[in-house]
């Protein structure tokens, strides 16, 4: 009988208890205190869910821009710098992670970093203090140390501006700088730097080019020789473009239909407001454009005429639809002035410019007069034209030097034929006509074509002719023997397509002259065309100086066909 009471319910038999492990216990304790944890965290606003949105949307955007950016020029040059910075197991963390793109810091955020390294654009990069992010300073030089101040945030990087040098380099000379506006305007990059440093800073620019992007054994590409200096380093940039936005008292004034004057009150007296315009180039670090009275680059023509320029601006501004860019081109007034008599004379303060009888022209379909050595030039001033004529003299030669030198011994003029693949306004088939038995220019543009026909008949240039190509059958008008022919491409900073190189390969010709305002393209073209057909090899490349006091460079390489 059971010794429960009588009408009890009986109870189940006892479960089995499993011994927890201390780990388990562990474990179990952690999930609970994370689960608390989460219970008190505050829910997001609704202000914080379409900032999230918004951030996530701005991403998937830039995802698909760089992206199209792939296809079109290929990678940026700093990926590669910020792959060296942080290693690339880093990097791929980074991008499996989906944060290439994140807020890193805040806008306004300062830091204290050591500069690195200089990118192709002339900034310094540092890498941030967690080792996990990079960023990209201006006006700053290796081995400095530097506060900065935050002002955007990139693809694995972040952009800083310079709030002051608290240890310098060596080779930091901030008495070399002759702009006052160097510092907040980003058009140059080292005015702070010896012009000796410059040109090799440079020469390091184009060999990390075709290290980089050209995919080629370092056994094929033969050392980058010194870079071609400008004979004049300040007053050589014959173009301007400084550009302005509409006032916002202007803009404000239209949406709601009321005349404003300069305030921001409407006018009731009927005089014509005045507003503040600042022509300039953006500062540094903001959406600001800055006005600026001159630019110690451009020439003294063009230092001259801008106050006027600007003037005619403001005066005229209400009947600018939006902000706009003015154009300042520096033109021969006759063809008596020579190239070479921009070469500077020393003095016992600075080198002083000799002056053309130049004048500025602003309209764009004006016609500029240009003239490199003896050959004379005219094209719209709209149009591209190489933009410091104190260099053109020695980028000429340094060109014609290597066709001579790539031609065997003993072959005269009656033997050489040359291509100029985007010819332009014919500077290099008019420069270089005296070398060749006959001269081909080939453009897709009618006006170029039309231009560059007419310079020939101004310099009374008889075996040069200018032929309007199509993109699909560019050299489909060519029929000079391959092995007496050079090619001599100097195309825009996008480089040359796939179905351009592979139209330069059919034709075969036994010489390449590549000319190029981006290095980092004209390497891959290379690359591509040494793959395409590896008769090609490269026999030098070179940088050419055209811009002084700023990043850019100027690359020429030349590439010959040699048959087993």
């Amino acid at each position: 009988m059971s010794a429960s009471a009588p009408g009890s319910p009986e109870l189940p038999p006892a479960k089995r208890m499993r011994s927890r492990s201390p780990e388990q216990t562990t474990s179990e304790q952690a999930a609970s205190t994370s689960a608390a944890a989460s219970t008190s965290t505050p829910a997001l606003t609704a202000q914080e869910k379409q900032a999230r949105k918004a951030d996530a949307r701005r991403s998937r955007q830039k995802r698909k821009d760089y992206a199209k950016q792939l296809t079109k020029t290929g990678r940026e040059p700093i990926e590669f710098d910020i792959e060296n910075l942080l290693g690339v197991r880093k990097v791929t963390d980074i991008l499996s992670e989906g944060v290439e793109y994140q807020n890193k810091f805040e806008r306004g955020t300062r830091l204290t970093l050591q500069i690195e390294c200089l990118d192709a654009h002339g900034d310094g990069l540092a890498v941030a203090p967690e080792r996990d992010w990079v960023i990209a300073v201006p006006h700053v030089l290796p081995k400095e140390k530097v506060l900065v101040e935050i002002v955007s945030n990139e693809r694995l990087y972040s952009k800083a501006k310079l709030v002051e040098v608290l240890e310098k380099s060596d080779t930091r000379q901030d008495s070399l700088v002759r702009c006052k506006y160097f510092g907040d305007c980003g058009g140059c990059q080292y005015q702070m730097i010896d012009y000796a440093q410059q040109l090799e800073i440079k020469r390091g620019v184009v060999e990390r080019a075709f290290s980089r992007f050209s995919g080629l054994e370092p056994d094929l590409v033969p050392d980058v020789l010194p870079t071609i200096p400008s004979p004049s380093q300040y007053s050589y940039r014959t173009k301007l473009t400084p550009h302005f936005e509409l006032p916002y008292e202007l803009r404000r004034g239209r949406r709601s239909g009321i005349r404003n004057n300069a305030n921001g009150s409407g006018d009731s007296t009927g005089d014509k407001p005045q507003y503040d315009v600042p022509i300039g180039f953006d500062c540094i670090g903001t959406k600001r454009v800055m006005d600026i009275e001159e630019c110690p680059i451009a020439t003294t023509t063009i230092n001259r005429a801008l106050p006027a320029a600007k003037q005619k601006v403001r005066d005229a501004i209400e009947s600018f639809k939006n902000g706009a860019t003015i154009l300042l081109r520096d033109s021969l007034r006759t063809y008596d002035s020579f190239a070479e008599d921009l070469l500077a004379t020393e003095t016992a303060e600075l080198a002083v410019e000799r002056e053309l009888d130049t004048e500025v022209v602003t309209d764009h379909k004006a016609t500029v007069k240009e003239r490199v050595l003896t050959t004379k030039f005219e094209s719209p001033a709209g149009t591209f034209f190489q933009n410091n004529r104190s260099i053109l003299p020695s980028l000429l030669g340094y060109v014609r030097e290597q066709i001579l030198q790539a031609s065997p011994e003993g072959t005269s003029e009656s033997e050489r034929y040359l291509v100029d693949a985007y010819c332009g306004s014919g500077l290099f088939s008019l420069c270089l006509a005296s070398l060749f038995r006959e001269v081909s220019g080939v453009e897709i543009s009618s006006e170029s074509i039309k231009y560059a026909t007419k310079n020939a008949e101004l310099n009374g240039i008889t075996n040069a002719k200018f032929l309007a190509g199509n993109a699909e059958d560019i050299f489909a008008k060519i029929e000079y023997p391959a092995d007496k022919t050079t090619v001599i491409i100097d195309p825009p900073r996008r480089g040359c397509d796939e179905e351009f190189i592979r139209q330069l390969v059919n034709l075969s010709p036994k010489h390449i002259v590549y000319v190029s305002c981006n290095v980092h393209t004209q390497a891959r073209d290379v690359g591509q065309l040494v793959t395409r057909d590896a008769r090609y090899k490269l026999k030098s490349v070179r940088g050419a100086d055209l811009f002084p006091q700023t990043h850019h460079v100027e690359g020429v390489c030349v590439l010959e066909r040699i048959d087993a």
